[in-house]
């Protein structure tokens, strides 16, 4: 699969499938606006058309009037929150997806990244999701099980009180609070041992090597 992976990246070209994705997006996102925006100006044209006539003469005159005014109107969606928030959601989950795509591609995505744990059920990174770098201060998300840096989660959710799991393809949806988080030893003492072992086999090597 990484091979697969890194020869479909050569030239960018996951880069420019992830452009056109968003741009696809938005421009989906855009027309949904305009027509929901639409919808209730017609709506509200009826309603007016409907209290101003006594007759249906009256009505259908008056609502031909004013459901072509509304057909013209032009509708600029860009400057609403609902169709920035949306584009905001859409452009850091493909920045994500790249993120992720690349680590296999560059061969970052290594089988050692990942610790199974005694139960032989549960997985999860040596690296924080948001810093990338070695956790070291291991805080379980009881909501979903995820593992962060304390000195990474923290500040975050902090200074934010909209923050969801950033691990990809997380199904949980709340939004992280500090009593979500739990201290886990079990994964403290896992990535001490790793790091151990590591220490060990670089000294192994150089006792070899002299």
């Amino acid at each position: 699969m990484s091979d697969f992976v890194s020869d479909f990246s050569d030239g960018g070209k996951i880069k420019k499938l992830q452009e056109q994705s968003v741009g696809k997006s938005k421009e989906h996102a855009k027309n949904l606006l305009k027509m929901k925006i639409k919808h209730e100006s017609l709506k509200k044209a009826m309603k007016d058309a409907k209290d101003s006539s006594a007759t249906i003469e009256e009505f259908e005159e008056v609502w031909k009037e004013r459901s072509e005014a509304v057909e013209k109107k032009r509708i600029n969606v860009k400057n609403l929150d609902e169709f920035k928030n949306f584009v905001n959601a859409v452009e850091s989950a493909a920045g994500q997806a790249g993120v992720e795509a690349n680590g296999q591609a560059n061969g970052t995505g290594h089988d050692e990244d990942i610790i199974m744990e005694s139960s032989g059920s549960e997985v999860f990174s040596h690296y924080d999701p948001w810093s990338k770098a070695l956790i070291k201060k291991p805080m379980r998300n009881k909501m979903c099980g995820h593992i962060y840096d304390r000195d990474s989660v923290m500040p975050i959710i902090m200074d934010n009180f909209g923050i969801r799991c950033p691990v990809l393809g997380c199904a949980n949806r709340s939004y992280i609070q500090p009593d979500h988080l739990v201290e886990d030893s079990n994964v403290q003492q896992k990535i001490q041992q790793l790091m151990s072992n590591v220490i060990l086999d670089g000294s192994a090597s150089e006792e070899d090597e002299k």
